[in-house]
């Protein structure tokens, strides 16, 4: 079987039929939720099983990737690339096969695959990738909670959805921004070469251009937030009044209300798919929701 340096295709493969096992079983155990339910589900336990070995291997096995980055991979080190490695094969696999993603997250899979790769077959760069791939994927478990939450209707408007947004956001900023920023400064500073300079580089700017897109999102979204608080509290709202009008115009004449969408199109009326009723004991109400 091939083998280069650290990189074992036999050990990878058996990694990404692992992963791939996990993936069917969830599929088959739950098949009332989506193939990407269970996708994420899988991303989930990857996230948790390598960020946990990466904090164990930077801050109590070593080495220490702010002051001896660069030198020759340790077997632990080993084992936690190649078992990210085939996460990542599988994963990428998956995206391209149900088209689900953009990009942005194509090119962050595929540098993550060649990065990961590379590190493997020259036998280095294990210590620096290792804390890289732990401060990455910390923060994945809150960004596929805010999806699960999403989907089962717990996000929108509810306390739940704030929290993992701002748990997200935060702690996406200081560790792929703060902590990465000093990561690379010091990856400068000690004695590496080009090769790891310029996978260092690429993967914090990927990592500058998920969070530039993070922040955009959430101003959108609070200044959305906060328009819609003030034009409900404004004490002057003009369609506010208008509302309270009919509501009382309606309930003091007796008159029934009829949901805009239950009023058949003309092509319905032409084609006889819905009766057209009387409607002179009626008033047509736009619904919420409807655009």
């Amino acid at each position: 079987m091939l083998q280069i340096n650290s990189f074992d295709l036999y050990q990878i493969l058996i990694y990404a039929f692992a992963w791939t096992t996990l993936y069917f079983v969830l599929c088959l155990c739950n098949s009332r939720r989506s193939y990407e339910w269970h996708c994420r589900m899988v991303t989930v336990v990857h996230a948790t099983l390598i960020s946990s070995l990466a904090i164990y291997i930077t801050f109590l096995h070593g080495p220490w990737p702010f002051t001896d980055a660069g030198g020759p991979n340790t077997p632990l080190q080993v084992r936690t690339v190649s078992l990210c490695l085939a996460y990542f094969l599988f994963d990428f696999s998956w995206c391209m096969y149900f088209k689900t993603e953009g990009p942005v997250m194509v090119a962050h899979h595929f540098l993550s695959i060649v990065g990961l790769t590379w590190c493997l077959m020259a036998g280095r760069y294990g210590t620096e990738l290792v804390a890289t791939i732990g401060g990455a994927e910390i923060t994945n478990p809150l960004l596929q909670l805010r999806w699960f939450l999403r989907e089962t209707g717990y996000y929108r408007g509810t306390i739940w959805g704030h929290l993992v947004d701002w748990a997200f956001m935060l702690s996406f900023g200081f560790i792929r921004i703060v902590l990465g920023s000093m990561l690379l400064y010091s990856y400068y500073q000690q004695n590496t070469d080009f090769w790891g300079r310029l996978g260092g580089t690429a993967i914090y700017s990927i990592g500058w251009i998920f969070f530039i897109g993070i922040l955009n999102y959430a101003i959108r979204k609070y200044v959305r937030i906060y328009k819609n608080w003030v034009k409900a509290t404004s004490p002057g709202d003009k369609s506010s009044e208008d509302d309270s009008s009919t509501n009382r115009n309606v309930k003091e004449e007796g008159i029934g209300v009829i949901p805009e969408r239950e009023i058949p199109s003309q092509r319905e009326i032409k084609n006889g798919v819905a009766p057209l009723t009387p409607r002179e004991s009626l008033v047509v109400r736009d619904c919420p929701g409807e655009n």
